[in-house]
């Protein structure tokens, strides 16, 4: 595949949500269009003359977002708001460049380096993302040798564990969180929400999916307009109706590398989403099931102690 061109522009960052990001302009996402996997299109670049990395996501109609997250905003010396420029080129998916202060560090630990690019591609990426997304130069040395300690799978120290503190439970909506004032929306949602205009076999495919779940315990089940969040102390894994099928991810300790995983995504060394694309029932099987054991443990907070 011939190298990608770089491509320039200027956008506003805006809040989705509470995440900043950019749309991103359709000749870029047209142009890039051969180097997607999955509609997403991995990118690095200037972000204002600071180098970033990052995937443009599609939004639909062959259109992409980009999403800036605290890292680079810290980095960039920018906010929500702002204008700012872009030079952009895709990558191919499988590769991965090493900023040259991580891989200074991965070469002053012995086989850091060679254990780092032993991983899969994915991996790599969702590590560096980690690392990238630290918002001071502190941080990110923190996590660089987080991420270091991980790829040579040595144990973190024993800690002491704090006793439980209650659940803050928000006084306008009733639902409960883990951190106080955490930010969510109070709009109240049934079941009927996420599964309308969807065929009634994906509802059974959900349902046989949270009979898995509760054979592990109790279970809260939050829905909201397009999704399904299941929660036992936190949140631990999400449900999404498709009109094809029923995308499930949950929250692992450690990252499993299985083909039947649609994605993984790292959110830190110990925090790793698993996405699996169910299309019948039979694919919730046995293996299914000790994974979503071991989620629901995370649901409990067990993996703390």
């Amino acid at each position: 595949m011939p190298e990608a061109p770089e491509l320039e522009f200027r956008a506003t960052i805006v809040k989705q949500g509470p995440n900043p990001c950019v749309d991103v302009p359709e000749r870029v996402s047209r142009a890039f269009r051969p180097w997607a996997r999955s509609g997403r299109i991995h990118v690095e670049g200037l972000l204002n003359d600071t180098p970033i990395r990052g995937s443009l996501i599609p939004t639909g109609a062959g259109r992409h977002r980009f999403f800036v997250n605290g890292g680079m905003r810290s980095a960039a010396r920018v906010a929500a708001g702002d204008s700012v420029v872009f030079a952009l080129r895709a990558v191919v998916p499988d590769q991965v460049t090493i900023p040259a202060d991580i891989l200074e560090m991965l070469r002053c630990t012995k086989d850091a380096e060679s254990a780092f690019k032993a991983l899969t591609p994915s991996h790599r990426r969702e590590l560096l993302r980690y690392v990238d997304d630290a918002r001071t130069r502190q941080s990110r040395i923190k996590r660089t040798s987080r991420m270091i300690d991980t790829v040579l799978n040595k144990g973190r120290p024993a800690k002491r564990r704090r006793p439980r503190r209650p659940l803050w439970v928000c006084p306008e909506c009733g639902n409960e969180f883990v951190n106080r004032n955490q930010y969510h929306s109070c709009e109240r949602f049934t079941l009927a929400h996420p599964f309308a205009g969807k065929p009634e076999e994906i509802r059974e495919l959900f349902d046989a999916f949270l009979g898995m779940v509760e054979e592990c315990g109790p279970v809260k089940v939050l829905p909201s307009r397009d999704s399904i969040v299941l929660m036992v102390r936190v949140r631990f894994a999400r449900a999404v109706p498709r009109t094809r099928w029923l995308d499930v991810g949950f929250w692992l300790p450690r990252r499993f590398e299985d083909s039947r995983f649609h994605k993984v995504e790292t959110i830190s060394p110990g925090a790793h989403v698993h996405v699996l694309r169910i299309t019948g029932i039979e694919q919730l099987d046995s293996q299914v099931a000790e994974w979503l054991r071991d989620a629901y443990s995370v649901g409990c907070q067990e993996h703390l102690s």
